[in-house]
């Protein structure tokens, strides 16, 4: 039976609460006490724990693997008895011999009669790069808009225009040999739960006042999974970026580069401490380290005073010790420079001596 959009906004409210925020993307590890001591959540664990006993779906997936027995059948459904994750019972299957790379996805909503049935691929698209990023301790970035001839030793670098995006696309509309499989399994999920395909105007219609994730909800993220971007056909692409190595720079921006990579590595040291403590204990033995930072391609003196002055120690470490001593010495050395042109020999001389003796990689390590 089918229903009509406020009919399945009705079924939605039943399961999740309206009117909470998302968690901070800052803290991927922050619980999320106010959702999940609602009735709503309350209702949706039980949901699940009790799909996960129903033997329809386990007999499906007993017949589907029987009918096709050449093709491997992923259950992505396995965290259902514990309560956690999804509206719905999931499944994939990779066609054999796909022309690229190809994955039928199958979702049974067991919160209204619908199920999804759509292919998720992923292929490489050559663009014009948006920006660049060179790997030097920290990953450092610019975009198209800085470079030029004081970046790059070759304007005509072929990194230079091209750049390859991986693009993954949501297809509804299904090829040949997809629909080999979909048409048989389609037949089997509407005998087996009397439900109806929801169709793409269906299920990206917003739920209002609904947050999942750290997004805007649609009626698909909210009958079945938030895995996925749902948008019509296909998520947006991000940026294209091309990565440069020091070796294509001049030696202008790698000096600029050099002192920045000591600036940032100083400023990590002192910060790091109180950044693990804010990560709950069971996530500190895992978490990983990525710098990451932005530039024009020049050292700006106001800008690096600045990011000097507001370094301040969370503990009284010996690795903490040395990074003071080495924001006195940097410190010095930028106020002692006129701001102008570039680096001055004794500023880049005493930021590649730094991160020589004390590189970046080793306190990322000892800290993860």
């Amino acid at each position: 039976m089918k229903r009509t959009i406020d009919q399945l906004l009705d079924i939605v409210y039943r399961y999740y609460p309206r009117g909470i925020e998302g968690p901070d993307p800052h803290k991927f590890w922050q619980d999320d006490p106010h959702r999940e001591q609602t009735e709503e959540n309350a209702r949706l664990v039980a949901a699940r724990i009790q799909a996960s006993k129903d033997e329809r779906w386990h007999a499906m997936r007993r017949r589907i693997s029987e009918r096709f027995p050449d093709v491997l059948l992923m259950n992505r459904s396995l965290h259902l008895p514990a309560g956690g994750c999804d509206a719905c019972y999931s499944f994939t299957l990779s066609p054999p011999d796909a022309p690229d790379s190809r994955t039928l996805w199958f979702h049974v909503s067991f919160l209204a009669p619908y199920y999804v049935a759509y292919s998720y691929r992923t292929f490489d698209v050559a663009k014009k790069p948006d920006g660049f990023v060179v790997p030097y301790g920290i990953n450092f970035s610019f975009s198209r808009a800085a470079l030029g001839p004081g970046l790059v030793l070759n304007p005509d670098d072929e990194r230079l225009n091209s750049a390859t995006v991986r693009r993954h696309e949501i297809v509804f509309n299904l090829a040949p040999d997809e629909q080999f499989y979909a048409t048989w399994i389609a037949n089997e999920i509407e005998s087996t739960f009397g439900c109806a395909p929801m169709p793409p105007e269906i299920g990206t219609t917003l739920v209002p006042d609904v947050v999942v994730g750290m997004r805007g909800a649609t009626l698909y993220d909210c009958l079945f999974t938030i895995d996925h971007q749902w948008v019509d056909p296909s998520p947006p692409e991000g940026p294209a970026v091309a990565t440069l190595d020091t070796s294509s720079l001049t030696d202008r921006f790698v000096a600029v580069l050099t002192v920045l990579r000591a600036l940032y590595h100083i400023g990590m040291v002192l910060d790091l401490p109180r950044m693990i403590q804010e990560i709950p204990e069971p996530y500190r033995q895992s978490y990983g380290v990525y710098w990451s930072a932005s530039t024009d391609g020049f050292l700006h003196k106001d800008k690096m005073q600045k990011e000097l002055a507001r370094m301040r120690p969370h503990d009284e470490s010996p690795k903490t010790l040395r990074a003071m001593a080495a924001k006195r010495e940097l410190e010095a050395l930028v106020a002692a420079w006129d701001g102008e042109g570039e680096p001055p020999a004794a500023m880049v001389a005493w930021a590649s001596s730094f991160v020589t003796s004390w590189p970046l990689e080793s306190d990322a390590e000892a800290s993860s």
